[in-house]
């Protein structure tokens, strides 16, 4: 029941903006290919005298941890049918595979962090994708914490700094920061306002205080970092700390992307204190599955509904119809991939008493979910399901409510990681594919209308693996765009795959419109000679007065979503 109400309600809450999250490079696994283990392990024996006898006194620590599944090592022996000595072999050598991967490993890293401008060996610092160079005195780790040569940092972030009599003072993004060698204070001044009184002087604590070693003060960086807005993280392979504006990173992936934030802005209606979002929502599909033998079967389904939305809570209710065969076709699919027909007939009356459904979804994570089949399984009236989906959700909420004025810099600037070094290449190259597919450089405009066409060629000339493959394999390929003055566009696709090596040939079609608060799509696939699948959906938002409600309605019967459904006596 939880986990059929769960996906419900993400097909239900799915936010139309997608960003793809990727990111190459070292995923805590060496990329070793085809490889000589054997030969490999014999040479790393020789190359390290005395290793093999560490490995075998080390060898049932090592089982324990590496094959919990066992209950002991004697266990295995007798599985594997092995002597005591074998059995230490076969340990030494799964000993010496981690050690020349691990290696192997480090050696991926170590390349891939020279690359990117650090140093291999050297504790990093990394701002906004970039490392920071560190001329003469390099970062260090002391007492857990990270410390950096506050000159060196500063200056990268655009500030200055001076010394004066054991006292350090910097300049940066509009504030004056000032401390003393060995000691945790740091008084902070805004920069002084024309006409303005004397600016007022905070005190904040740093987590240790820096010091001085060969004439470099020393202070910890993410104090320092986290003062001045950065997320700050760690990476303990790539041994770099991570700082993160994801504002700037968002300012510099826009400014590529002018006319689709001008689209985005559009999507959604502006919301006032006190007013809710109220959108109704169709959605049809139709299937038709090709079968010149028996005759063709074309399946139905239908969704209506209105969903109620404000930065506390959701309230949606909706509609699902399905042609009769639909919930058939289910039943033989069922059967024949083995589940008992009683089973098969219970889940298809499941869904088919699911074709109503409520739900109320909290910021808080509480979720709540009505269906007549709750009713009907249970013998009472109005039976709420509940679970509890963490504060996690209110992340949906805020990104829905806020729509307005999110940018594709904000999407993919999001997918940055303070932990994660290699995180950056995903986000740059992220923005880089966009630029080339719909950036303001593929548009040209006229009279108010900016207009986009994507073709084959375009296709073939993005830097992607693969790219000139995948032009072969197209029939056809066009996208077109036009985007008005008020963010309103017109947008059309359509792609052909010709049949290869038994795949069939694909078509696929799609037109969309979308204008402040509303929206309207029609796709169709069609698979040669296998089927053909048609969709439309529209929203039509308006705003409303009302507060959706952040409870069941009064006198419900609330049941644990896990737990069994009472059934009447």
């Amino acid at each position: 029941m939880k986990k059929l109400l769960a996906l419900l309600l993400s097909v239900i809450m799915a936010v139309s903006l997608a960003v793809p999250a990727f990111a190459d490079g070292p995923d805590g696994k060496a990329d070793l290919g085809d490889f000589d283990w054997w030969t490999a392990d014999m040479e790393y024996l020789d190359a390290h005298p005395g290793l093999e006898d560490q490995l075998k006194a080390s060898a049932y620590d090592y089982f324990a941890r590496a094959y919990p599944e066992f209950e002991s090592p004697e266990e295995y022996m007798e599985l594997m049918d092995l002597t005591e000595e074998e059995f230490l072999d076969e340990m030494v050598l799964c000993q010496v595979m981690e050690l020349i991967e691990a290696e192997e490993l480090q050696a991926q890293i170590n390349a891939q962090k020279e690359a990117m401008g650090g140093v291999p060996g050297q504790i990093g610092v990394m701002v906004n994708g970039q490392y920071i160079q560190f001329p003469d005195a390099v970062p260090e780790v002391t007492k857990g914490r990270t410390m950096v040569p506050v000159r060196a940092l500063v200056e990268t972030l655009g500030g200055e700094v001076e010394y004066q009599s054991g006292a350090v003072e910097f300049v940066l993004g509009g504030y004056t920061y000032e401390f003393a060698i060995g000691r945790t204070t740091v008084t902070v001044t805004p920069a002084r306002t024309p006409g303005g009184g004397a600016p007022q002087r905070d005190d904040i604590k740093m987590d240790c205080a820096p010091y001085i070693k060969n004439n470099r003060t020393y202070v910890p960086i993410r104090f320092i970092s986290e003062a001045l807005g950065y997320e700050v993280g760690w990476d303990s392979a790539f041994q770099t700390a991570v700082l993160v504006d994801k504002a700037a990173l968002a300012a510099e992936i826009d400014k590529d992307f002018t006319i689709l934030n001008k689209v985005q802005a559009s999507r959604f209606l502006a919301l006032g204190e006190g007013e809710s979002s109220l959108a109704d929502s169709q959605l049809s599909l139709k299937a038709t599955l090709f079968d010149t033998l028996n005759g063709s079967k074309t399946y139905t389904a239908d969704l209506s509904g209105a969903t109620l939305m404000n930065a506390q809570a959701v309230n949606g209710s909706y509609t699902f119809t399905f042609s009769d065969n639909v919930l058939e076709a289910l039943t033989e699919l069922m059967v024949s991939a083995g589940a008992e027909a009683e089973e098969a007939a219970m889940v298809g009356a499941v869904i088919s008493g699911m074709k109503e459904l409520e739900v109320v979804m909290t910021a808080e994570g509480k979720v709540y979910a009505h269906a007549p089949i709750l009713d009907e399984m249970s013998g009472q009236e109005n039976v709420w399901a509940a679970m509890d989906l963490g504060p996690e959700l209110g992340t949906l909420f805020a990104l829905q409510m806020d729509a307005s004025s999110l940018t594709i810099g904000t999407v993919v600037a999001n997918m940055a990681d303070a932990n994660t070094v290699m995180s950056y290449t995903g986000v740059y190259e992220t923005a880089e594919l966009m630029a080339a597919m719909c950036g303001d450089s593929k548009f040209t405009t006229a009279d108010g209308v900016s207009t986009l066409t994507f073709g084959l060629d375009d296709l073939a000339s993005l830097e992607l693996t693969g790219a000139q493959d995948m032009k072969d394999a197209f029939k056809q390929y066009e996208v077109t765009m036009e985007v008005d003055e008020q963010g309103g566009v017109t947008a059309s696709c359509v792609m052909e795959t010709a049949t290869q090596e038994g795949v069939p040939g694909v078509k696929i079609t799609m037109d969309a419109v979308q204008s402040a608060g509303k929206a309207e799509v029609a796709m169709t696939v069609h698979v040669a000679n296998v089927c053909e699948v048609e969709l439309t959906a529209s929203t039509s938002e308006t705003v409303s007065t009302d507060a959706p409600s952040t409870e069941p309605p009064e006198g419900s019967v609330i049941i644990d979503a896990d737990a069994p459904i009472p059934l009447p006596e």
